[in-house]
């Protein structure tokens, strides 16, 4: 988790902290406490302010989770088999049985080592990650491209359309990663 993540988290539970804290305080009466906090109005320095900031915030709060609400029910459902319907019938493609074939294709590729494939479906959709230890040699680029459109227009011609199928084929080297993580821990 990077820094930035972790700072815009650890502001919001602050202020969910806050806003919780000064919710028990001016609830504590309906329950008997051994311990009885003072009025929110009492405390130094920010009693005065205190109640345009708990509207402020719970405002907040309230906005991001009819916002969560929202990308929970409409955020796309990833499944293990992707159907696709033609008139002759329907055809069922596993996650696995894709993966496989993407790493037989990648697999016969000279300048890349140790590869390793992720397939991720949605409704329309298959998103492919392709990762491994590529070799340096001057012509990669054109090397991982035509690997790229080879795989998309494989999975095309093996699901037997290209029409309402959506593939994404992406390609990284795992070298980068390891170096820039091994410069993290070092």
């Amino acid at each position: 988790m990077g820094k930035l993540r972790k700072l815009l988290i650890s502001i919001l539970l602050l202020g969910l902290f806050i806003t919780l804290f000064f919710v028990i305080i001016e609830n504590q009466q309906a329950i008997n406490l051994p311990i009885y906090f003072i009025s929110m109005d009492d405390y130094p320095l920010v009693g005065q302010y205190i109640q345009p900031v708990l509207f402020w915030l719970s405002l907040v709060f309230i906005v991001l989770a009819v916002l969560l609400l929202i990308m929970t029910i409409f955020y796309p459902k990833k499944s293990n088999t992707l159907t696709i319907k033609h008139e002759n019938g329907t055809l069922k493609v596993q996650k696995k049985a894709v993966e496989n074939f993407v790493l037989k294709i990648v697999s016969k590729e000279p300048f890349i080592e140790n590869p390793r494939v992720k397939v991720k479906m949605y409704k329309q959709k298959i998103r492919i990650k392709i990762a491994g230890n590529l070799r340096k040699f001057m012509s990669i680029p054109d090397k991982q491209n035509a690997l790229v459109d080879e795989v998309k227009n494989e999975v095309s011609a093996l699901m037997g359309t290209t029409d309402n199928i959506k593939t994404e084929v992406r390609l990284e080297d795992e070298r980068k990663e390891n170096a820039a993580e091994r410069s993290k821990v070092e």
